[in-house]
C-alpha cells in the first residue's frame, strides 16, 4: 500500500502529543514535517491550546528546526475570534478571559475590553481556555458572570495536557469547574467541534476528501475529523492508545506509531 503521504493532498496536524511533548520534540516529528515541506504537501498545524499566539508557536517550532509562517498555525483562540466575527458585534464589548496571551490578543484585536476578575460584575462574554494562573477569584468571577447572563465560550474540553513527565490538567478541567459552578455548558470552539477543522480546510483551500487529520486524542482530534467528514490518523505518541479505540468506539481511519509513519508503506 502507498504511504499515507501519497494518499492525501493536505494534512491537518495537531501539535501537543504529535510534534512535541511540552519542550521536547517527539523523535522523527521534525524530520517528517521537513519532508512534507520538501514534497510540497499542504499542511497546517491545528492546536486546541489557546495559550500562545501563532507567532509564538512559530518561534517554538523553530527551536525544533521546523520553519513555518504564522499562517500555518490554527489555534482554538483563532477559532474563537472567527466564531465571534460570524455571530456577534464585538466592538466596545467586555469580557472575562480565563486564559493567556493567545486568547487575550484575539479578543483585544476585535475591540473587546478584557476585564480584571475583580471588575467583572456583568461582562458581555466569559471565555475559558488553558490558564496556568487559574484560581478561585477567576472561577468565582466567571460563575457569577455566567449566572447573570454572560455568553459562555470555551476553547476546548481537553481534560489533560501531555508532557514528558505525565499528564497535566488541561483547559477542560477549568471549563468543567466553571460549567459546574455556573450550571451552564459553554459553546466550545475547539476540537471536537468540526468548526475548527473547517477553518483549517478554508485556510489551505482544500477539499475534505483529499485531507488527513493527524492527532493523538480520540476524544478531540479524531472525533473532530470524523464529525467534519475528514479521514483521520491517530498517532500513539500522546494521549490515546490502541486499546481505547475498542473501549470508546471512536475509530480513526488509520493508526500509526508516530508522525514519521506518514512516509512508511
Amino acid at each position: 500500500m502507498a504511504p499515507l503521504v501519497d494518499q492525501y493532498k493536505a494534512f491537518i496536524i495537531d501539535l501537543d502529543g504529535v510534534v512535541y511533548l511540552l519542550h521536547d520534540p517527539i523523535p522523527g516529528s521534525s524530520e517528517a514535517i521537513r519532508k512534507l515541506q520538501e514534497k510540497g504537501s499542504s499542511f497546517v498545524f491545528l492546536t486546541n491550546n489557546s495559550v500562545a499566539t501563532p507567532e509564538q508557536y512559530v518561534e517554538r517550532l523553530a527551536g525544533f528546526d521546523i520553519n513555518v509562517e504564522p499562517e500555518l498555525i490554527v489555534t482554538s483562540s483563532q477559532a474563537a475570534g472567527v466564531y465571534l466575527d460570524r455571530n456577534y458585534e464585538t466592538a466596545g464589548k467586555t469580557a472575562l478571559a480565563i486564559g493567556e496571551n493567545g486568547l487575550i490578543s484575539v479578543l483585544k484585536s476585535r475591540g473587546i475590553e478584557v476585564l480584571d476578575p475583580a471588575d467583572c460584575d456583568a461582562p458581555d462574554f466569559v471565555f475559558v481556555g488553558w490558564d496556568r494562573h487559574f484560581d478561585f477569584e477567576k472561577l468565582k468571577a466567571a460563575v457569577v458572570a455566567i449566572r447573570r447572563g454572560s455568553v459562555f465560550i470555551a476553547m476546548n474540553r481537553d481534560a489533560t495536557y501531555p508532557t514528558p513527565h505525565g499528564l497535566l490538567p488541561g483547559a477542560g478541567t477549568m471549563v468543567a469547574a466553571v460549567s459546574t459552578g455556573a450550571g451552564r455548558d459553554p459553546y466550545v470552539v475547539g476540537k471536537p467541534n468540526p468548526f475548527i477543522i473547517e477553518l483549517a480546510l478554508e485556510r489551505m483551500g482544500v477539499a475534505k476528501g483529499e485531507t488527513l487529520v493527524v492527532g493523538d486524542r480520540l476524544d478531540s482530534d479524531i472525533e473532530a475529523g470524523i464529525a467534519a467528514g475528514v479521514d483521520t490518523l491517530m498517532v500513539l505518541t500522546g494521549i490515546s492508545s490502541r486499546e481505547e479505540i475498542e473501549e470508546t468506539g471512536v475509530r480513526p481511519t488509520h493508526v500509526r506509531d508516530d508522525l514519521k509513519a506518514l512516509f512508511e508503506g
